[in-house]
């Protein structure tokens, strides 16, 4: 056998194994700072949304004056509608006399010199506030103090037509303009 040498060259990959490690670096770096750059935009982005509750909580908890208002209006109207129907009384001479609430309505119609008038009358003012349905509807006819009720009975009245220079078929045809349908 032989005694071969065996030959090697030796190559030094110093200056390569540097260039890598500066490239590791490199990218360490960049990635070191686009993490940097993540994390202040969150901290950024929670500040901004801890402001924007502070600013909610503050609007949420000032009360707004024309809110206020309001809810005192629809309060005081409340309050209002509870008191208008309660019943009045008074003591009179050792006795307690209680008023009644009863509302009236009256939409007036002129011809001829005669004022025509509806008169509504409800239970309650509660009744005409709410436009439920009247209690009862009556019309005259008046001129110069004197009335007619249409609703009376035509021989109790007949003074009152004569005072008013009317017959009885004239004054009904006055009722033309009396408003029996309230709704």
């Amino acid at each position: 056998m032989s005694k071969e040498t065996i030959t090697y060259t030796e190559n030094n990959f110093d200056p390569l194994n540097k260039a890598i490690d500066e490239s590791i670096r490199a990218q360490r770096a960049r990635i070191a700072w686009q993490y940097a750059k993540v994390i202040s935009l969150v901290l950024v982005s929670i500040g901004i949304l801890a402001i924007l509750l502070a600013w909610a909580y503050n609007i949420y908890k000032k009360p707004n004056p024309e809110l206020v208002e309001k809810i005192n209006v629809v309060d005081e109207k409340f309050e209002q509608s509870q008191n208008i129907d309660k019943e009045q009384e008074k003591v009179v001479d050792g006795e307690i006399i209680k008023y009644n609430s009863e509302t009236l309505r009256f939409l007036n119609a002129t011809a001829e010199g005669f004022n025509i008038m509806t008169r509504i009358t409800y239970s309650t003012t509660k009744d005409l506030l709410e436009g439920n349905n009247p209690k009862k509807v009556t019309c005259y006819i008046s001129k110069g103090g004197i009335t007619f009720e249409y609703e009376q009975p035509q021989e109790k009245q007949i003074n009152e037509l004569k005072n008013l220079n009317l017959t009885y078929a004239q004054a009904k045809n006055y009722q033309k303009y009396c408003k029996y349908n309230t709704r």
